[in-house]
């Protein structure tokens, strides 16, 4: 039997399987997806980086998380912009960099249905395609409309607290221009389109020379999904060319939980973390109980938490 199961291959889920891995604990990582990382993707189009996550992070503890980088060899990997840092090769270099550290089984295109416990040191992880694996202890880092349905069977009142978790629903639309032709770019979104952030770089290494990188953030419907000519529309809202040297949508359901302002979340998020069984831990940006987006390190920190959580759960009786 393996020591520990990780659900999720996102940044909080990586992070925590490093932890794992750096303690020479015994693991298994799952991912629903064909590759590792969740929301975090940087593809390099024309001679731009272009993320579909964040292209710009505020980092809380920055002495921390030079370190870690460092560990990861990354050490020259960012670039500072006014209070943000970005990764001269995206923020992909993050999750290729964690990835590179896991030798543990991936199991890929895997989606857990429920989760299951036979006694106080075996927990069942049931996936959809009939296969059961057991483990000691067990790592949920997956989003929480997933988890709440995985929790049904382990603890129901977790799955009943997570019920309503929604999120919202924005497309990351970056651009890539030659900076002659942009003759304004607004510090502030308009308030009379669903734009909710706007952020540029023209940073050597991570653009061409002489141009610009603008990522725009729009909310769409979630019914209907963005808009086709989603690239279009951002560029004659603003005036901008409607040709831009390079182009990426990116849409990721997930990626922007509502619940961070809603004034309930910390006591919703607090009081599933008591309802957890022992050997059970939660990673993820879901689960901040706080009122505010989680920034990069805090995301770090919570699968390293979640590690160690798990991992003085298994050492309890030596």
């Amino acid at each position: 039997m393996r020591d520990v199961v990780v659900i999720g291959g996102g940044l909080s889920g990586l992070a925590a399987a490093y932890e794992l891995e750096k303690r020479g604990v015994s693991y298994t990582l799952i991912e629903v997806k064909r590759r590792l990382g969740g929301s975090i993707a940087s593809t390099r189009l024309n001679g731009f980086m272009l993320d579909s996550g964040a292209m710009l992070h505020t980092i809380q503890d920055v002495s921390f998380f030079t370190a870690y980088l460092n560990a990861l060899d990354l050490k020259d990997a960012l670039f500072t912009q006014e209070s943000n840092v970005g990764f001269l090769e995206g923020t992909g270099a993050l999750i290729d960099a964690l990835a590179r550290k896991i030798t543990a089984p991936v199991m890929y295109r895997m989606a857990v249905s429920t989760l299951g416990q036979t006694d106080s040191d075996t927990f069942l992880i049931c996936m959809e395609n009939g296969m059961v694996l057991d483990t000691r202890a067990l790592i949920v880092a997956a989003p929480a409309r997933y988890a709440e349905r995985m929790f049904q069977t382990l603890t129901p009142e977790i799955s009943y607290r997570l019920l309503g978790y929604r999120y919202d629903e924005i497309a990351r639309v970056s651009l890539g221009y030659p900076t002659a032709e942009l003759h304004q770019i607004p510090s502030e979104p308009p308030p009379d389109y669903p734009i909710t952030f706007i952020e540029k770089t023209a940073q050597s290494g991570r653009v061409p020379a002489d141009t610009t990188l603008i990522q725009v953030g729009v909310r769409y419907d979630s019914g209907v999904g963005p808009s086709r000519d989603l690239v279009g529309e951002v560029a004659a809202l603003f005036g901008w060319p409607l040709s831009p040297l390079a182009e990426k949508v990116a849409a990721w359901a997930d990626a922007d939980p509502l619940m961070w302002h809603d004034p309930t979340h910390p006591t919703t998020m607090m009081a599933i973390q008591h309802l957890l069984p022992q050997g059970v831990a939660l990673a993820g940006s879901d689960y901040v109980p706080t009122t505010h987006p989680p920034t990069l390190d805090d995301r770090i920190q919570l699968g390293r938490e979640a590690a160690e959580k798990v991992m003085a759960w298994l050492a309890r009786g030596n």
